[in-house]
């Protein structure tokens, strides 16, 4: 089965959507263990940009606008930095943060493939 190009994003997008959701799930634990008073300031602020990341897919996937595969892009190196800001903090575990920054790697090179259709 071959697929159309109207359908190809689409596949990517769900293919993305479901890497990023077990991102979330494997990122859940260690975000709740962070102490409570960085709770607020940055497990919202990371628990966000996670969901945040996962709105962007659907609508970058639904739209297939090459603007929306860009922000996808910028808000993927947004969670980069929160990660290493608490791997510097001590509020993630360093080993965590590695295996979060391997999916986020793997989910960049999709993202990356995605933009280079564009060209």
């Amino acid at each position: 089965m071959s697929l159309t190009p109207d359908v190809a994003p689409r596949q990517r997008g769900l293919v993305l959507l479901s890497k990023t959701e077990r991102l979330i799930a494997d990122l859940g634990p260690a975000i709740d263990k962070i102490p409570r008073a960085q709770r607020y300031r940055y497990a919202v602020r990371l628990e966000a940009a996670l969901w945040n990341l996962v709105e962007l897919i659907i609508l970058a996937a639904a739209s297939g606008q090459k603007s929306r595969v860009y922000r996808v892009d910028e808000q993927i190196r947004y969670v980069h930095a929160l990660l290493r800001h608490g791997a510097e903090r001590n509020l993630i575990s360093a080993k965590r943060v590695g295996d979060a920054a391997g999916q986020l790697g793997e989910i960049g090179a999709m993202i990356g493939a995605w933009r280079k259709r564009f060209r």
